[in-house]
């Protein structure tokens, strides 16, 4: 009887230790989304100004981040099958401390507010940045065509009798209106 008092108080132990360890691990997560939202600002304010040499950097940057947080998803999907034998979303993860620490369940309720409010704001960024490398393609293209007609030659024009006609206006045609 006394050993199975101190196994059950072994696991309550440690259930708590990874309820603590998966408020770290949502805290990493939170901080790094944060980043990425930031960065997709700045990208989105060097997008706006054409600041393309810029770009690259920031690209790296996001590139960065991005795997740092495939990381820590990493992190907490693990932690997940170690607590519940299953990986969790936040609403279960909710329901288990519920189960098992309800003292966790406010902390984890306040950063699955935290972090579903971030989503919606880091894709909006996000689509706003495709829009506007969208349009700066197309001014681009606009550019290098009109660039591509001024340095193409100029082929010779026909008129109906075969001769070639350059286009320009003639001098008896201006004499004859005045």
């Amino acid at each position: 009887m006394f050993k199975k008092r101190v196994k059950i108080i072994k696991e309550l132990k440690m259930d708590t230790k990874q309820f603590k360890n998966l408020i770290e691990i949502l805290d990493k997560e939170f901080k790094a989304y944060s980043e990425l939202k930031e960065l997709f600002a700045e990208k989105r304010e060097l997008l706006k100004k054409s600041r393309s040499d810029d770009l690259g950097v920031i690209d790296n940057k996001i590139i960065a981040l991005n795997n740092k947080i495939k990381g820590v998803n990493k992190e907490r999907e693990d932690l997940a099958v170690t607590m519940t034998g299953k990986n969790c979303n936040m609403s279960e993860f909710i329901s288990f401390a519920q189960n098992n620490a309800p003292e966790y369940v406010e902390p984890l309720e306040e950063r699955k507010v935290k972090i579903c409010k971030l989503i919606p704001e880091i894709t909006l960024l996000n689509n706003q940045n495709v829009e506007l490398l969208k349009h700066g393609i197309i001014i681009t293209n606009k550019m290098l065509d009109t660039i591509i007609d001024a340095f193409a030659p100029q082929g010779s024009y026909y008129n109906g009798t075969g001769k070639q006609d350059t286009h320009d206006i003639d001098m008896w045609t201006i004499s004859e209106e005045i």
